[in-house]
Formats: structure tokens, sequence, C-alpha cells
């Protein structure tokens, strides 16, 4: 089984009780992975209530870190048990169903020319209405958007991957839940740090760089949820996911004048949520704003 030459990294912060349920859910399967490294920034006194939940486990280790879960994941990258063939990244309160790791052992075993395998994100409430408008021909044609799951835009949007029903190749993975053949990444990609407190995109930057090694791909039947999905609303968060964005699309070599087509209709989106469920939404339209006007700033130096 895969997992018995894996190290799996779990970046986490005050959160021992979701780490717990977290490690149920893989049920038997947790004592077969090769080293599970937690790598926490909690509180001193969290800190040792998380210690003492893992007590049990041999093949668990707890590493004290900063809190930022890109300086955590590079934390788990430099300390992992380099003979093994994989390194799988999972955030603290996924939960798996039942036979995803089983079902994805097998993936593997039947596709192993892939370098990333990403799990299949199960969500009940999502926007079928904005989701169809991102779709749209016009959108897609030109480089705004893209109609399939996993893509990366010219405008250096990406497209959400989830509720898949079949398999499929990708070009960015979400560290929600993924792994990815260690040899490609051990001392040659690392997740960048300079994203600020919320490592936005994160993900993104880190596998689209492997997509230009080799193919990434998720699998339909390794599904998992996130009960505990975070909404962020504040000003802050509204300028870093515009300047990452920026970054990213410099980065690649992609279209700033998609960048900011794109930007400018998503900020427009934000400001229409102001007057329907999310009030708070205000204080992140005028972050974006900020943020479109830092990007231009920083284009002209």
């Amino acid at each position: 089984m895969f997992i018995s030459q894996t190290s799996l990294i779990i970046p986490t912060k005050d959160r021992p009780d979701k780490i717990d349920i977290f490690l149920k859910t893989l049920d038997k399967e947790v004592t077969f992975f090769n080293e599970i490294l937690i790598v926490d920034s909690s509180k001193e006194n969290i800190h040792a209530r998380l210690k003492n939940k893992i007590k049990t486990y041999n093949n668990i280790r707890i590493i004290k870190s900063k809190p930022s879960t890109s300086i955590q994941r590079n934390i788990g990258i430099k300390e992992y048990n380099k003979s093994n063939k994989f390194i799988m990244f999972c955030d603290d309160d996924i939960i798996f169903d039942k036979n995803a790791i089983n079902l994805m052992d097998r993936y593997i075993e039947h596709f192993p020319d892939y370098i990333g395998y990403g799990f299949n994100l199960i969500e009940k409430n999502y926007s079928v209405i904005f989701d169809t408008l991102k779709k749209n021909k016009f959108f897609t044609l030109n480089g705004i958007y893209d109609s399939q799951p996993g893509k990366v835009a010219q405008s250096g949007w990406h497209t959400k991957i989830s509720n898949i029903t079949e398999n499929i190749e990708t070009k960015w993975l979400s560290t929600q839940a993924c792994i990815y053949r260690s040899s490609l990444i051990d001392g040659k990609i690392c997740f960048d740090t300079g994203l600020g407190k919320y490592s936005y995109l994160e993900d993104l930057f880190f596998s689209f760089e492997l997509s230009k090694i080799g193919k990434l791909t998720v699998c339909a039947n390794a599904t998992y949820i996130h009960p505990n999905e975070i909404i962020r609303s504040n000003f802050n968060f509204g300028i870093k996911e515009i300047l990452n964005r920026f970054k990213f699309v410099k980065k690649n070599s992609l279209s700033i004048k998609k960048f900011y087509f794109t930007a400018f209709l998503k900020t427009i989106f934000n400001l229409s949520r102001i007057f329907s469920v999310r009030s708070n939404s205000i204080t992140k339209f005028f972050g974006n704003i900020t943020g479109i006007i830092l990007c231009f700033i920083n284009l002209k130096k």
C-alpha cells in the first residue's frame, strides 16, 4: 500500500480536536503510514494537549513551528523521511470517506505515470449560478476562465476541483488532500512563504510549478469532505487575494490584461454580495479595490 512509503504532513494551529477527528477518519490506515508529521503552531498549552492526544501513535511526530501553513508545510518537506516515495499533504479538518485511501492506493497502482494525485472534494453547498456564469463561452474562449475543473486560465484564475464524476488530469492540486512523488519535491520545490498571513494560493503556486515537470490527476472515487470551510471577508484578505493572484500571473508569464479584467469582474461580484447574503463583504470589496490599485503601482515600478 502506498501509505507504507508515505510521509503525511499536516499543518495545524490551536485545533487538537480537529486533529483527533481527522486521525479517526483514517481508521486503521493511520498506523500504516510510514510517518505522520504534525507541524504545529499552537500556543504552548494547546501544543501540550496535542502531544498528549497522539502519544499512543508510534508513527506520529509533532514539530513546533511559527504560524504559517506555507512555513509549516516546508518544515514537513525538510523533516520527512527521505527514503519515502511519497509526500502527502492534508488539512487538519478534512474528513475522508470510507475506503478513500484504499481507492487512491489502487489508482496510484493503475496509473503510476503521474507525479501528483488529488482526492475529490465533495461539496453540498456551492453557487450553481456563479459557477455557470464563470463557464460562459465568452470567458472560456478569451482565457478569462475555463469550463473544466483543475485548469489554469491565462488570467491566472484556476478552476475549482470538486464533485467530479470521472478521473481527470489537472494543472493544480489542492493541499487539503493530495499526494506527490517525493523525488520531484525534495530540495527542488517548496511553498512560497511570501504570500502573507493566509498563505492564500500556496497550493496553486506549488502544484502549478510541479505540473511543468509532470502530470497531475484527481481520482473521482477517492473522496473527502471539508465541513469547516472558512469564508474570509475582511479588508486585508481582500487585498491579498488580488496581490497573490497578480504575483502568480507575473511569475508564470500569464496575461496581465486578462488578470485585470477578471480581477475587476470578481470585485464587482463581491460588490453584488454586499446587497445580498453577506453584508460583511463590503470590507473585502474595498480590499479588492486597494489590491488592484497596488498592482498598478507595482507594475509601473
